[in-house]
């Protein structure tokens, strides 16, 4: 096989995978989530974030990403509420915000302010 033909039967084969590959993204893509899948991973996230200390600040970060996952859903958007609800989750899983034992934030909320403690390990 000569140099030329070895080069365009690479060049080939590149651009088949590629078109492979997009077609998969283009399907994936496709498949958008439901207000079921919507409300299976709004429902883990809730439970993952009560478990957490109510003062725990990963908990109040979770929490405003849940308020923005249910807008997103309230709205018809599963796509949004999915990735907020994720989000959520993981804030809780690797909590991402913390306080060090005995440090204290205080957070403004609607009625009136709340303390936040590092009770986190």
């Amino acid at each position: 096989m000569s140099f030329f033909a070895a080069r365009r039967a690479l060049a080939l084969g590149a651009f088949v995978a590629l078109a492979l590959a997009n077609g998969t993204r283009a399907e994936e893509a496709a498949e958008e989530p439901t207000s079921e899948d919507c409300a299976k991973v709004l429902a883990k996230a809730r439970e993952m974030t009560n478990s957490l200390s109510p003062k725990s600040l990963s908990r109040h970060f979770a929490n405003g990403l849940l308020t923005d996952a249910q807008t997103e859903a309230d709205n018809g958007e599963f796509d949004g509420c999915v990735e907020y609800a994720e989000k959520a989750v993981d804030e809780v899983a690797n909590r991402k915000h913390w306080l060090a034992p005995g440090e204290i934030f205080r957070v403004s909320t609607v009625n009136g302010y709340v303390e936040l403690s590092g009770d986190d390990p």
